[in-house]
């Protein structure tokens, strides 16, 4: 009877957590209820487009820049043994997931902004919001390109190809990549929408410049403060299209 009871307690601890995470998502919703007016007209100024545009631009420009080289920085920690690997894969895998982001930025504010040692000034600009993302975002990559190509390795399928005579990129390109290409997709669907919520590296890098370097993130911190309703509609814009976009890559990892 106690383990009955102990299993209803684990399924009432766990409609309890799943309610209060969808019901967090679902409130802008409710919120934008008898706003949707307000809301529509949000979405077509032309502040609030040109943030999104930014934003959208951005976290594509990241995802391309990840794919080249996350994959071949998985491929290196999957292949490869050296010493001092796991040291390096928690300092550019799990260490950047979970960085404080405005830490970030005030780093790459001292690296490459106006008093930067190397004499670049990126600062404020384009190129920053995408430095800011590629830190934060690019290990989503990694990791799931790094996993499967462990397990491809431990198959043994690479090193059979090569004793039939493939050569090295003849086993990458239709072993590696074909067989990983479904996490290579969710690390990219990971890695594009962090991307479009990345807010404190882009804030303190790239500045809130209207038309320049503002995305909705950043677009939302500075509005949230009064509460207008441009904020909840530069916020439902954000999360519906992050959503959108694991849900549709989900279903394609899954299917394709």
């Amino acid at each position: 009877m106690r383990s009955y009871k102990f299993i209803y307690l684990l399924y009432f601890l766990a409609l309890l957590a799943l309610f209060w995470l969808v019901f967090t998502f679902l409130y802008q919703y409710i919120a934008a209820i008898g706003s949707f007016r307000g809301i529509w007209e949000s979405w077509q100024d032309s502040r609030i487009l040109s943030a999104l545009w930014l934003s959208v631009l951005s976290s594509f420009v990241t995802v391309f820049i990840g794919v080249i080289f996350g994959i071949a920085v998985a491929y290196v920690f999957a292949m490869k043994e050296f010493k001092g690997k796991e040291l390096l894969e928690v300092l550019s895998v799990d260490v950047p997931q979970t960085f404080p982001p405005v830490a970030e930025g005030m780093i790459y504010l001292l690296m490459l902004g106006p008093a930067s040692p190397f004499n670049v000034n990126l600062a404020f600009t384009f190129t920053a919001l995408v430095i800011a993302k590629i830190y934060v975002c690019v290990p989503f990559i990694i990791s799931f390109t790094s996993r499967k190509f462990r397990e491809i390795r431990e198959t043994g399928m690479n090193m059979t190809a090569q004793s039939l005579g493939a050569n090295p990129f003849q086993v990458f390109t239709l072993i590696f990549l074909p067989i990983a290409f479904k996490d290579i997709v969710a690390g990219c669907a990971l890695c594009w929408s962090r991307a479009m919520g990345e807010l404190g590296g882009s804030l303190i890098f790239a500045g809130v410049i209207a038309y320049k370097t503002e995305i909705i993130p950043t677009f939302v911190a500075t509005e949230a403060q009064t509460l207008t309703i441009g904020a909840l509609a530069a916020s439902i814009l954000v999360t519906t299209a992050s959503t959108l976009s694991l849900v549709t890559f989900k279903k394609l990892t899954k299917h394709g």
